[in-house]
């Protein structure tokens, strides 16, 4: 019997149905692009045969999403080569200063896809991506891979732990995407939407390959567009009559924060979105309630919520399930395991299948599971139950009536006195009390000589003040009984996280000892004093706010800009925000964000910011430092 993977499935589409759109791609200017199965068979095909001329081993794909990332993908499955899915590399590129130099020097790929040749350091060989002119190239592949070959290398997004390349066999691709395509109903009549980081699993599996298992169609937009215009999103559902789309929690909260004035519906049509799934971070409930009754004039169906769960060891999803108003409880349902996997909630101490109703942690064996790491330093990773070995997530969670309830990360319990606490329910129980203001939070707890201490650290737009800080601290209290020792105000965009928005609290639990938080408004300042390491180095934030006066008054042609200064008063537009964020980028060598510039309120807001990215990202504030005084002028 002959092995069958999505390459396969591609050219029998492209036999069957040559003519049929398999993809589109939309920008918020400019015309709709799209690729029919011929022309994605053509083009992934020529790639193909250009990839075979290349030193054997994985590919790396670091293409801007688009057409361009698909093509490259399925160029790589007609090669029989494995795919490693990465960002497209910044404008201009240092060794060591981006997340994908950590993964080339993990993965060493011989060969990469890229934007441009000279884009990729540290790769023997990078190839460009063919567009329309390889359309009519014989349809071919050049390797046949086996179900247990390799076909995808993928990169953790890094919430608890250094990223590690999970190893995703052609065979556990082909069942998962089948095992979606279940569980959301997919036939070749839906139609699909995505703007998800195709070099995430959500959105490389959910969002590129699951369409291409159920023959449905699906417009692609990039990942910036939707940050920058949330409603856009659900504009492009009304334009395409998109049945199947979604993303994490935070895009739904992003889209009714966006959709405060009366009129944010007009024209709106929501009535044909009828998988509208939520994963990737913990599914809150107020957000469904939310969103539902804010969009519930452009036709949006509070059922047509799709909650799930899912990891990339098990290649993408693990359960889902339609979400009922009605259902009570402090969790919200991810539904039912899908079809061809064991799951258990197991006792985080005995080992064994624990009773409904009783967290533990979540363990799963079948197709979809992985193999290990790239790296092997998989021992942690498995564990046996009843015989059978089985993935062990780090997740905690309970079954209720054979539907699954996470609740947390195993690692983001927060132990005091003898309790659990979440640390999902503390940032809530803050947010909550935040109201509108709120952004992030992160929970976490601090070892001292007295035993275990919870700090917080809360990100706020507007005023922060000691009071409200105070009062965070008490609503935690009255909600959670969790007394908290140090509560920390900072500015938007000052919790790291990954690229899927998981919070990463181990790395914000890092700055905070570092003595990073130096700046925030914080309730028992003597109590941050005494956790932050002796001889913390201060962030050099200070020398980098006087380097952003200096470029937004040159692109906004102002005479003085002062750190304090309201980027709205002086008229900062997009367009010159974007300029802004290029020039600092190009100048620094470090990745400048345009939604950084965009969500901050001051120059100071940008420098503490961008500052707090670097180091959540691994920059070492000595790199930091260096770039920033290069540039910070020298006083007197």
């Amino acid at each position: 019997m002959v092995d069958v993977s999505l390459a396969d499935v591609l050219l029998t589409r492209a036999g069957e149905t040559p003519d049929n759109v398999a993809y589109e791609f939309a920008e918020p200017a400019g015309p709709i692009s799209t690729m029919t199965y011929a022309q994605l068979a053509g083009r992934a095909s020529a790639l193909a045969a250009d990839l075979a001329r290349c030193d054997d081993g994985p590919v790396l794909l670091a293409c801007p999403a688009g057409l361009e990332y698909v093509v490259a993908v399925f160029a790589a499955f007609l090669a029989g080569r494995p795919v490693i899915p990465a960002d497209a590399p910044p404008p201009s590129p240092r060794p060591g200063d981006t997340r994908l130099a950590g993964i080339i020097a993990d993965a060493r790929p011989p060969v990469a896809l890229a934007p441009r040749p000279d884009s990729m350091p540290g790769v023997a060989s990078v190839l460009t991506v063919p567009g329309t002119e390889a359309d009519g190239t014989e349809w071919r592949r050049t390797r046949q891979p086996t179900g247990s070959d390799i076909a995808i290398v993928q990169y953790t997004s890094g919430s608890t732990s250094r990223p590690r390349g999970v190893l995703v066999r052609h065979s556990s691709l082909m069942a998962n995407t089948a095992a979606i395509t279940h569980s959301f109903g997919l036939t070749p009549a839906s139609r699909g939407l995505t703007w998800l980081p195709p070099f995430h699993d959500m959105g490389l599996v959910g969002g590129l390959l699951t369409p291409m298992a159920a023959g449905v169609q699906t417009r692609i937009l990039r990942p910036a567009d939707f940050l920058k215009a949330p409603l856009w999103w659900l504009r492009q559902i009304t334009e395409t009559g998109a049945d199947t789309t979604g993303g994490p929690n935070f895009a739904y909260d992003l889209c009714v924060r966006r959709a405060q004035r009366d009129d944010a519906t007009d024209g709106l049509d929501l009535s044909r979105w009828r998988v509208a799934f939520n994963g990737g971070e913990p599914v809150n409930r107020a957000t469904l309630d939310a969103f539902a009754r804010r969009f519930a004039p452009a036709g949006f169906r509070a059922g047509s919520f799709v909650p799930c769960y899912g990891l990339a060891e098990a290649t993408l999803i693990v359960s889902a399930g339609h979400w009922s108003p009605e259902a009570e409880g402090a969790t919200v349902s991810c539904g039912r395991p899908v079809p061809g996997q064991q799951l258990a909630v197991v006792d985080l101490v005995r080992h064994e299948s624990v009773a409904d109703g009783v967290e533990g942690e979540i363990w799963l064996a079948g197709p979809h599971v992985t193999t290990g790491y790239l790296s092997g330093a998989d021992d942690e990773l498995f564990g046996e139950l009843a015989g059978v070995r089985m993935l062990r997530t780090g997740d905690l969670g309970h079954l209720r009536a054979g539907e699954l309830h996470v609740t947390g990360r195993a690692k983001d319990v927060i132990v005091f006195r003898g309790v659990n606490h979440h640390a999902s329910d503390v940032e809530r129980a803050a947010l909550d009390k935040v109201g509108r203001a709120g952004g992030t939070a992160a929970a976490f707890g601090v070892e001292t000589p007295a035993g275990v201490e919870a700090a917080l650290v809360v990100e706020v737009r507007g005023e922060r003040t000691p009071a409200l800080a105070a009062q965070v601290r008490a609503a935690v209290l009255s909600r959670t009984r969790l007394p908290l020792g140090v509560v920390a105000l900072v500015p938007p965009r000052s919790v790291p996280r990954t690229s899927s928005g998981k919070v990463r609290r181990s790395a914000c639990r890092d700055m905070f000892l570092a003595g990073h938080l130096d700046q925030a408004v914080v309730h028992d300042q003597a109590g941050l004093a005494a956790h932050v390491t002796a001889g913390a180095e201060e962030p050099p934030a200070g020398g980098l706010v006087s380097v952003i006066c200096g470029v937004v008054a040159a692109v906004g042609g102002a005479d003085d800009v002062r750190p304090t200064d309201g980027l709205a008063s002086l008229d900062v537009d997009s367009v010159q925000a974007a300029e802004a964020a290029a020039v600092l980028e190009d100048a620094l060598g470090l990745p400048v964000p345009l939604e950084t510039v965009l969500g901050a309120a001051t120059p100071q807001d940008v420098a503490d910011a961008l500052v707090a990215r670097w180091l959540a990202d691994g920059h070492a504030p000595q790199l930091v430092r260096r770039r920033v005084d290069a540039l910070a002028p020298s006083p007197g």
